[in-house]
């Protein structure tokens, strides 16, 4: 803590006066801020990485679905484990609609269902845990100490 010293007319010291606004008391504040911003910048990362993993999987299966329509070698080793990690994450939406004598448009539409399930259901869980992430932020701002000049 910085202190002050005025100098009187006389030339003798003033009294030392602390140089924040206020004691123990207010730097117990600006750490309970400063901490509860950190913890709500790391929640705001979550939120990113959430976001990320949905746009992944949904970029997987967006491939997947356009390597099975294009008549992709089934055999090559990349084009299988698309279609592997694809399923894997789609499979839940297989079987949803069903179309008689279009197999490969069924797989389409049901893998197309579960690319928006998963870019919603990402982006509404990553809105979530960015709202709880900006509260400390904002808490943080609203207790941040202000500079003495």
């Amino acid at each position: 803590m910085r202190i002050l010293r005025r100098r009187q007319p006389s030339g003798e010291a003033a009294p030392a006066a602390p140089a924040g606004r206020r004691g123990a008391a207010w730097r117990t504040r600006r750490a309970g801020a400063a901490t509860a911003g950190a913890l709500g910048s790391g929640v705001l990362a979550l939120a990113r990485l959430v976001m990320t993993a949905a746009v992944l999987i949904a970029l997987l299966i967006g491939l997947a679905i356009v390597l099975r329509d294009v008549d992709a070698n089934a055999a090559n080793t990349v084009v299988k484990g698309i279609h592997e990690g694809a399923n894997f994450f789609a499979s839940p939406f297989t079987g949803l609609i069903a179309f008689a004598g279009h197999p490969k448009r069924a797989v389409t539409v049901d893998w197309g269902i579960a690319l928006l399930a998963y870019l919603l259901a990402g982006a509404l869980l990553a809105r979530l845990i960015a709202r709880i992430g900006m509260g400390g932020v904002r808490m943080e701002r609203r207790h941040r100490a202000v500079p003495t000049h």
